[in-house]
């Protein structure tokens, strides 16, 4: 069992890392087909929570995009199109300044990324990371 040592996922082949999967969730994402392509910000900024040594410098802008749509129930389409606008604007909530619980879903929960559960899979790998940081999750999906 090999596993991350920043989100710890846990992985039965040592060739399969946290980046090779979100490589694989990239080239959904980028296909731009449903239900991957209009939810790429919120897999970003899942990935960046859960692997901050690798992507400080988006930290502020994936907490802001995750906890508006996830605390303030922001329409997701609206969020993106902001954080667009203004990628590096500050956060609308102060990002709390470490991890505080372990990761309850990571990257390597989410299966293959099957389009029939991708949505419902990263809406909880989305809360997930939120709640480690310390966030609190509304508990309606977006």
């Amino acid at each position: 069992m090999y596993v991350c040592d920043e989100c710890g996922a846990r992985y039965f082949a040592r060739d399969v890392t946290c980046a090779i999967r979100f490589d694989e969730l990239l080239a959904l994402d980028h296909s731009h087909r449903e239900p991957w392509g209009s939810r790429h910000g919120q897999a970003f900024a899942a990935f960046v929570l859960e692997h901050p040594r690798a992507h400080a410098r988006s930290l502020d802008a994936a907490w802001d995009t995750l906890y508006r749509i996830y605390c303030l129930n922001e329409s997701p389409a609206s969020v993106i199109a902001s954080r667009r606008r203004d990628p590096m604007g500050k956060p609308s909530v102060p990002r709390p300044d470490r991890q505080r619980l372990p990761f309850a879903v990571t990257i390597a929960d989410l299966g293959g990324f099957e389009a029939d559960t991708y949505p419902a899979a990263l809406d909880a790998w989305c809360r997930g990371a939120l709640a480690a940081w310390g966030a609190p999750i509304q508990e309606r999906s977006v």
